[in-house]
């Protein structure tokens, strides 16, 4: 299982979906430093049922997208490789 830091994922998206610059794991994914870390499985690949949401996530045209949307979605563009992940937030 790959471990990732809210802060690394913000980055990530930021840099991948330019126009997500205000991106933030708290407040859209829930990942709070009290938090347990969030676990999901992508594998890559198309998932109709969900691009059309995560496209109007992408436009802003929909305020929610879910954890498994967004890094499936970074999985399909190379960012990230298929698999288990955990998101966490450091105790500050």
């Amino acid at each position: 299982m790959e471990v990732i830091e809210a802060r690394e994922l913000e980055h990530l998206v930021r840099e991948t979906f330019p126009q997500k610059r205000l991106f933030s794991a708290e407040r859209e994914l829930g990942i709070k430093p009290s938090s347990r870390p969030a676990i999901v499985f992508v594998h890559g690949g198309c998932d109709p049922l969900l691009d059309r949401q995560f496209e109007d996530w992408l436009d802003g045209s929909a305020a929610f997208v879910a954890m498994y949307q967004l890094l499936n979605r970074l999985c399909r563009v190379g960012a990230l490789k298929p698999g288990d992940y955990a998101i966490r937030r450091r105790e500050l």
